[in-house]
């Protein structure tokens, strides 16, 4: 395939050239200077969705697809003083392109995952430019999202102080989208409102993340961000609504016991100008129960909106960069793709994991969903369970460069969420099914 092909000749030229540079060793010095890194991902997974995302009606069949990324990773470092990382990828289904393509084939082209430059400026100070993930924390806020084939990834400037025991980073990104409103033209002399049509969901962005190194085995950290939120749908609109959010995370990790509190405050207005107020708490305990087996417990609150009485503010937290496959179900009901009607949710889940020494690694997470509001129709109130999900997931280490992984998941339906999905006459017991390869080698390491 095009892309395929496209990935190939890119790295087989980088290497041969970056082969032949290694062998002049920058010239006999005697100390190496640069580094430069090549290393590959090759990710094909397959599911079998049966419920997958919200519920099946009577009528739908199941889905079944296999999905595959292809990323490349080159990174460059020179001395202490300078880093370079550009991560081609593409991302495709099996069968969706052509056995012989065209010149060119939508769907099919190669993209930057991430594009950076980083400049230390002394031993605690360095910015990164270009295209970045940003995963703060245990991303249920800032996440990598790298169970998406295409990952996550902002367009930032960063800066970063680390000395002893204190991480201090800053975030900073202005975006703009020329393709909707003004005929893609990169000159275009007037105009800067921001159509968030297939591109971030953000106009502005500025966070700051402190983190506190409080023991060996206890962090603490604070986040700051505000979102500049424009979508215009013509080159008139220019409103823009700032959503502000603040919060703390603390982690604690010994040799028995694990634990985890989360807390955050979303404030100012949403992108539709709705004044906001709402909040996320989230508690997790866990304990090693021996070499091998791991028990935990844990709850998320996410405030919401009444459904079906007349709001005057908004109360539903929008986690907006997190990674809620991670956190709530496997099968992603909730703040990913397919919404709830912004209800919010309380997720109480427990979880066994089970690790043998040949590198196999093997939980089960079972959820117990509900809704903190009401929901009520023109007739009827809703009870306010959301149902239960059980996830299996198991992994196993094949060699250094490859893992194998899969997943069993079912989802128990109520009344309430079939309403909330526009679901009524679906079917009880959902399920979802998956299992992939993940191949990471390390194709070419140089110094020179």
């Amino acid at each position: 395939m095009l892309r395929k092909r496209q990935l190939l000749s890119f790295s087989l030229s980088l290497l041969a050239t970056l082969s032949s540079l290694s062998l002049l060793k920058a010239q006999q010095t005697t100390e190496a200077d640069n580094q430069f890194t090549i290393s590959a991902q090759l990710r094909p997974r397959l599911e079998i969705r049966d419920g997958a995302f919200r519920p099946l009606l009577p009528h739908e069949n199941t889905a079944a697809l296999i999905s595959e990324r292809i990323r490349l990773s080159l990174n460059y470092q020179y001395k202490n003083q300078l880093e370079i990382s550009i991560s081609p990828q593409t991302v495709g289904i099996w069968g969706q392109a052509n056995m012989v393509q065209g010149a060119e084939n939508s769907g099919n082209r190669l993209s930057l995952f991430e594009a950076w430059s980083k400049l230390n400026l002394s031993s605690r100070w360095n910015i990164k430019l270009g295209r970045q993930v940003i995963s703060l924390d245990n991303e249920r806020f800032f996440g990598e999202l790298d169970w998406a084939q295409g990952g996550r990834a902002h367009d930032a400037l960063s800066v970063q102080y680390r000395h002893n025991k204190t991480d201090l980073r800053g975030y900073f990104a202005y975006n703009q989208n020329y393709k909707t409103l003004y005929g893609n033209n990169l000159n275009n002399p007037s105009g800067n409102v921001y159509s968030t049509a297939d591109a971030l969901s953000y106009k502005w962005m500025q966070t700051l993340w402190l983190g506190l190194q409080l023991n060996k085995q206890s962090k603490l950290s604070l986040l700051a961000t505000n979102l500049g939120l424009q979508n215009a749908t013509a080159p008139k609109d220019t409103a823009i609504h700032f959503t502000h959010t603040v919060g703390a995370n603390f982690s604690h990790q010994g040799n028995k016991l694990s634990a985890n509190l989360a807390a955050y405050y979303q404030c100012g207005k949403n992108i539709s100008g709705i004044k906001t107020s709402a909040v996320l708490v989230a508690g997790y305990i866990g304990t090693q129960l021996n070499k091998q087996w791991q028990l935990g417990l844990g709850t998320d609150v996410l405030t919401g909106n009444d459904l079906g009485v007349t709001q005057t503010k908004n109360k539903a937290f929008n986690p907006y960069f997190h990674t809620g496959h991670k956190f709530y179900g496997s099968m992603d009901y909730f703040y990913a793709g397919n919404g709830h009607q912004n209800v919010g949710l309380s997720d109480t889940y427990l979880s066994v994991g089970f690790k043998s020494i040949n590198g196999l690694a093997i939980s089960v997470t079972a959820h117990q969903f509900f809704t903190p509001n009401a929901v009520k129709s023109d007739f009827y109130s809703y009870h306010r369970d959301l149902g239960q999900e059980i996830d299996v997931m198991l992994s196993f280490k094949i060699n250094k460069f490859s893992s194998l992984s899969g997943g069993y998941s079912s989802y128990f339906t109520t009344p309430t969420l079939k309403f909330l999905k526009t679901t009524l006459t679906a079917k009880p017991y959902q399920q979802w099914a998956w299992v992939s390869i993940n191949v990471n080698p390390t194709l070419l390491r140089s110094k020179f």
